[in-house]
């Protein structure tokens, strides 16, 4: 099924393993090992491994770096402490998302970038019209030469340590350190994209299935994207192309918190600022839904008969066992308890909007 896609440096242990496999922006991605429920459950309870080598790794590094960095990344690279990382938006001058993407500063001139996968080649084509022919910065895209492997749950910590040279405790959240796990050399990150706790773990192409076998050899279960869908929509995580693209902007997506606008030549400042002066006349919100159809991108959102927005993701919570969406609607609409209808294939489901995010873990004592 590669017909003219891309495949991860893990996609022979996916056919291995009988994984249903599909195309997932232009890469041929596992969906499935088992089930997806199954799956789902296991992150939440135990724990699970993700191949996301899909993901974008763009080393960025030299002098002008930051700099470059600062016009394009909503948040101040200058304010990250070295081995740390941010959440951050790309946008375009209009202040519409190009990408969402995490940043690791590795020293003070090398930085490491994670867009995601089908936004790689736009982001550094964005990248691309901010260089100056004497700018001091080398673009070093790593992606087809490294795999990426998830590790996520309340276990994953427990689990990996059997294979860490280091003390995986002392790697704090959105923090980034080289070790050894057995004897493969990795970068490994305390991030996510499933709202546990966990880590993504950076390795040369050559040791992919190596690690990923040790993996599920210590109890790691391999799970696909699937239910890496449901797990981000239960902690309400934005996925590009959904809930945040170029016509959306980050205060619109309850994103604020990641814009910095007083930094010299950002990009994006007058935009944003404008936007937020103004305030947002749309806003994501989160819905819960009385029946059991579950909703999906595209769907109404209706109050009396009339349309006041669109859901932008849904799915089946397997962890609250009830359908679940994301959906923006206007600001007068966007109050808790407001109830509304769905429009699912031409049937009104009575719904209402609710807190977000609709999952948020447990911290252990």
């Amino acid at each position: 099924m590669t017909n003219n896609l891309n495949t991860t440096p893990l996609y022979n242990s996916h056919i291995k393993l009988n994984a249903k496999m599909v195309d997932f922006g232009g890469w041929a991605m596992p969906i499935q090992y088992n089930s997806i429920i199954s799956e789902s459950k296991s992150v939440r309870e135990q724990s699970g491994i993700f191949d996301v080598s899909h993901m974008g790794r763009v080393k960025i590094s030299g002098e002008d770096a930051s700099k470059i960095l600062n016009k394009i990344l909503s948040i101040n690279i200058d304010k990250i402490s070295i081995g740390k990382a941010k959440y951050n938006l790309i946008c375009n001058k209009d202040g519409g998302i190009i990408d969402d993407c995490i940043i690791y500063k590795l020293d003070n001139e090398d930085f490491l970038l994670i867009p995601n996968a089908s936004n790689t080649k736009a982001v550094l084509a964005w990248i691309d019209t901010f260089l100056q022919k004497d700018s001091n910065i080398h673009i070093n895209n790593i992606t087809l030469d490294t795999v990426m492997i998830a590790h996520q749950g309340p276990e994953a910590l427990e689990i990996l340590q059997g294979l860490a040279s280091e003390n995986l405790q002392n790697i704090k959240p959105y923090s980034i350190q080289s070790i050894k796990l057995g004897d493969i050399q990795v970068s490994i990150a305390r991030t996510g994209y499933t709202g546990e706790d966990g880590f993504e773990i950076i390795a040369n192409k050559k040791d992919a299935d190596y690690l990923w076998e040790q993996l599920i050899n210590i109890g790691a279960n391999p799970c696909g994207l699937g239910a890496r869908d449901i797990l981000r929509l239960e902690a309400a995580l934005p996925l590009h192309g959904n809930e945040i693209n170029t016509t959306t902007n980050p205060f619109q997506a309850n994103l604020g918190r990641f814009v910095d606008t007083e930094k010299e030549g950002y990009i994006a400042k007058n935009a944003l600022d404008e936007i937020f002066n103004k305030g947002p006349e749309k806003i994501l919100i989160g819905l819960a839904i009385s029946d059991r159809i579950i909703p999906r991108k595209g769907h109404e959102i209706l109050i009396n008969n009339k349309k006041i927005g669109d859901i932008t993701s849904g799915c089946y919570s397997t962890t609250l066992n009830k359908p679940i969406a994301l959906g923006y609607v206007p600001l007068q609409f966007a109050t808790l308890n407001t109830k509304v209808n769905l429009n699912i294939r031409g049937k009104l489901i009575e719904s209402y909007i609710c807190k977000i995010p609709f999952y948020k873990r447990r911290k252990k004592s």
